[in-house]
């Protein structure tokens, strides 16, 4: 009985080690040749500029376009947030709610 229980534990182990799934990704979108991760921080609409873009496109993994993104839905639009820059960081409307996303680097 304590040799199963072994060969599970250890079959447990090698299995859950060893596959990684698309989950394990950040939540990426992208805009002027750069990525941003989104945040689970807000912006409040008084604090929303100029629309930027949207996302067009999602991508299986990470995007490899502007205006793609791996995990918002396709027509997701992207601001400015005022007093920010925008090489620093955006805004994403999501189902009415404004979600910041932070650089992460260039998109290539």
């Amino acid at each position: 009985m304590k040799s199963i229980f072994t060969v599970f534990l250890a079959l447990l182990f090698v299995t859950g080690c060893s596959t990684q799934s698309e989950g394990a990704y950040p939540s990426v979108v992208s805009l002027n040749d750069t990525l941003y991760n989104l945040t689970v921080d807000t912006v409040t609409p008084d604090n929303i500029g100029n629309q930027l873009g949207e996302v067009k496109r999602i991508a299986k993994v990470m995007p490899k376009a502007n205006e793609e993104a791996n995990d918002t839905p396709v027509g997701s639009k992207l601001f400015e947030i005022k007093g920010i820059d925008p090489s620093e960081a955006i805004a994403v409307e999501i189902n009415s709610t404004y979600q910041k996303a932070t650089l992460n680097g260039p998109l290539n």
